[in-house]
């Protein structure tokens, strides 16, 4: 394992083979999540829409599944639904301005998912539960 300028730990290989879709409307966010991602060495595909999200994940195969809640058509939760019901059974962390008791009741039933408020987002954070989530 090394670590890069920015102090995020990478293992290689690993993480190379590792592939994200993140899907986040807001271009600050997807930004920081495509860097940080990236810079770790890890293989990320975006989606700025949850239609879009939706139809990327039933025609290639993903690793982890990153996504805000409130998107332009399919939301963050309905994506989750939609991807368990078609079989797809990936880890999911949802990002959200809105971490409401309602949506972390609501998200229990939708498998290996996690929920971070965006209110306390950093990419330390974002990262370590990345990599807990693909167990490095």
């Amino acid at each position: 394992m090394s670590t890069t300028g920015d102090g995020i730990k990478m293992t290689s290989t690993q993480q190379k083979e590792k592939r994200i879709l993140v899907i986040e409307d807001d271009h600050i966010y997807r930004t920081l999540l495509l860097t940080t991602l990236r810079k770790a060495g890890f293989h990320c595909t975006f989606c700025i829409d949850g239609n879009l999200a939706v139809k990327k994940l039933s025609e290639e195969k993903f690793d982890l599944l990153i996504c805000d809640y409130l998107l332009p058509g399919t939301n963050g939760v309905e994506i989750i639904r939609l991807a368990r019901k078609e079989g797809i059974d990936i880890p999911a962390l949802l990002i959200t301005n809105y971490p409401t008791e309602v949506l972390h009741v609501s998200n229990k039933a939708l498998g290996h998912t996690k929920i971070i408020s965006k209110i306390s987002f950093n990419t330390d954070k974002i990262l370590k539960n990345v990599q807990g989530m693909l167990n490095f």
